[in-house]
């Protein structure tokens, strides 16, 4: 993916693209190119990371929950997240028995895992920042690896169930990735993978041009469209029928609101990732109000859905080869 002369070869294709997203980014520097082809989009950076390293230790003093300070930990990040697993949940639950076998890949600190261990037999996790397995293993009693899958004490295992959420738009070679949860996959078994959707809707439905440099950034390679998507799992060795792809929102009406007037995020998650609760002196008004946005936020998110225009897509891959 060299640039050159303002174009730029797609990851998925190799074709040249001089259609540029954006050169501004949240952190660090470079430029979000977009193949027409593949409907994706990509990042070159102006400065390669070694990927084990960064993840390993400098991901989580750049990027957290919090919108002004950055740096975060392991307690924290469960603490926070732990609450907020609700999506994926839905997604994964009707597939889990005490008789499977889990794995997730880029577990950060456990926050799903803790959620669904007494589910399954086995839950092991994958997670390159050494102080989440430190905090996974001793907090949660979840077996966990600092090394890539393919390294990893678990390269031998075979999963009935592999997850792996947020962790695909961060790799260099998504196909090769999504190999790899194939490998570690029984025959029969599913693959649960939610990407970011690069037609988020402060972007494609509200349009707010300030959104554009908080959801680009340096740690984000690869910008998923449903299109691109399905493509990096077909050239995967997926089957057509075997993919899956629904659409999910996780900010709630309030936090696109305060976008929409303030033009800037809230100062951390919880108000956009909460069920909406205002606190009036006047309960009898606050409560109907509640009811009424909460009502109305269903029904937003439900739009959102139909359109295809959410925060997040779940992908979920039938391993029948």
């Amino acid at each position: 993916m060299n640039k050159n002369s303002g174009s730029a070869s797609c990851p998925l294709c190799n074709a040249k693209s001089n259609k540029i997203l954006t050169d501004q980014l949240r952190r660090g520097a470079g430029i979000v190119y977009y193949c027409v082809d593949c409907q994706h989009g990509f990042l070159v950076p102006d400065e390669k990371l070694d990927a084990k390293s960064y993840y390993a230790e400098g991901y989580r003093q750049e990027y957290s929950h919090n919108a002004v300070v950055a740096a975060t930990n392991a307690r924290e990040i469960f603490d926070v997240y732990s609450l907020y697993q609700r999506d994926r949940l839905k997604a994964v639950t009707p597939y889990l028995s005490k008789n499977k076998k889990l794995l997730e890949v880029g577990a950060s600190s456990g926050q799903f895992l803790a959620n669904v261990l007494d589910q399954v037999c086995v839950a092991n996790a994958i997670e390159l920042d050494k102080a989440c397995c430190w905090f996974m293993q001793k907090e949660l009693g979840i077996k966990a690896s600092s090394e890539f899958l393919r390294d990893s004490v678990f390269r031998e295992e075979i999963y009935d169930i592999v997850c792996s959420f947020q962790v695909l738009e961060h790799v260099s070679d998504p196909v090769s990735f999504l190999c790899d949860l194939g490998k570690s996959t029984k025959n029969g078994g599913y693959i649960f993978v939610e990407v970011p959707n690069l037609a988020d809707p402060l972007l494609s439905v509200w349009g707010i041009s300030s959104y554009d440099k908080f959801f680009y950034h340096s740690a984000h390679l690869h910008y998923f469209t449903e299109v691109s998507l399905r493509k990096v799992a077909l050239s995967a060795g997926f089957a057509l029928k075997d993919i899956e792809i629904s659409f999910t929102q996780d900010y709630n009406l309030l936090n696109h609101l305060n976008w929409i007037v303030n033009d800037s995020p809230q100062k951390t998650c919880h108000v956009g990732l909460s069920e909406i609760h205002l606190n009036g002196l006047n309960k009898e008004i606050s409560n109907w109000l509640n009811s009424s946005i909460n009502k109305l936020n269903t029904e937003y998110i439900d739009r959102l859905i139909a359109a295809k225009a959410t925060s997040n897509m779940m992908m979920v891959l039938h391993n029948n080869g």
